[in-house]
């Protein structure tokens, strides 16, 4: 009899608890902010989303940015953790190791991608992460030297074509999306040539050491301002309208299918709850839209393409990245 009673009264204060909870009286943190209603996901505690490169790329102030925004939207402290190596892939590895419990993300590019591709790696980075939400597109550019004797990609193709093996570009990652753009542009008639320092690849450009190199406008709008370098080209589909790049053929003008930029955006791995991945496309889409991370992104000249996408236009542009990049770098391997 007293074991009866006792399961009664057990049962009892569980249903009572499953009450409290479902009308968000027993929350916690800000949790309230980010549910509007009964049977949404409330942030209980912090986040954490993982950075697969180190401090001070674009990447990392991109996602720190974001964090930023991100927590005033969800009322929970946003952690950023940086896991860098092999071009990215150590921290979607380290990402797929983590509880999805819908508490950790992964802030990604398609350079992971491309290194699986290529096969610079043997892991499965197109089969362990999800698109969530894209949160900038950077774009890359093709820059040189002020004395050298080309001004534009008519030119400067001719050029290569006179002096055949001859023209070197430098890029930030041999297995990344600016040695990709140089596959794309000049049909591998320009070899790609990787830099460990940034600084050390714009003075050997601009002494005239390196012909080419794929870089960021705002990585290089100080010399170009200067006239230390010229830009040759954009990788985009339409001209840059950022200061000092107005006058700059585009990729997309010239008929050349080399647009590949890095698109910053969260991912997630299987097994996230799905009221939690809802809860945060919803918040980010916020974060994105507001006033700060935008007067940022267009300070960083991350406005001359589509930033935000949701998860749907996010997946598709994945897989087509994927498809792509395939195309592209699979019979490397």
């Amino acid at each position: 009899m007293k074991k009866k009673l006792l399961s009664m009264v057990l049962a009892a204060a569980l249903a009572l608890s499953m009450t409290a909870c479902s009308s968000g009286s027993g929350s916690t943190g800000g949790g309230d902010k980010a549910a509007a209603a009964d049977g949404e996901w409330k942030w209980e505690r912090n986040i954490e989303i993982i950075c697969p490169w180190g401090t001070g790329g674009g990447a990392d102030t991109t996602l720190r940015q974001f964090a930023t925004a991100l927590e005033k939207e969800i009322g929970v402290k946003v952690v950023v953790n940086n896991k860098a190596g092999a071009g990215g892939v150590t921290g979607v590895q380290f990402a797929a190791q983590q509880p999805a419990d819908g508490y950790t993300y992964l802030l990604c590019t398609p350079s992971p991608l491309l290194a699986q591709i290529s096969g610079a790696t043997d892991y499965d980075v197109y089969g362990t992460i999800h698109p969530l939400v894209q949160l900038v597109h950077d774009c890359n550019v093709f820059v040189t030297g002020k004395n050298s004797p080309y001004n534009n990609y008519e030119e400067l193709k001719a050029y290569v074509d006179a002096n055949p093996g001859k023209v070197k570009c430098g890029v930030m990652t041999i297995t990344g999306l600016d040695a990709a753009c140089v596959e794309a542009g000049f049909e591998g008639s320009v070899e790609a040539v990787a830099y460990t320092e940034g600084s050390q690849l714009n003075a050997d450009v601009i002494g005239g050491h390196v012909d080419l190199a794929c870089v960021g406008p705002a990585e290089v709008s100080a010399m170009v301002a200067s006239g230390d370098m010229k830009v040759i080209m954009s990788c985009t589909e339409e001209p840059l309208t950022m200061a000092g790049y107005e006058n700059v053929e585009s990729a997309g003008k010239l008929g050349l299918d080399c647009f590949f930029g890095p698109a910053r955006g969260i991912f997630y791995t299987e097994g996230t709850p799905e009221a939690a991945l809802k809860a945060f496309e919803a918040a980010a889409e916020k974060a994105v839209a507001s006033e700060d991370f935008q007067n940022w992104a267009k300070g960083e000249g991350l406005d001359q393409r589509q930033g935000w996408m949701n998860t749907a236009d996010f997946t598709t542009a994945w897989d087509n990245d994927y498809k792509d990049l395939t195309e592209l770098f699979g019979a490397a391997k």
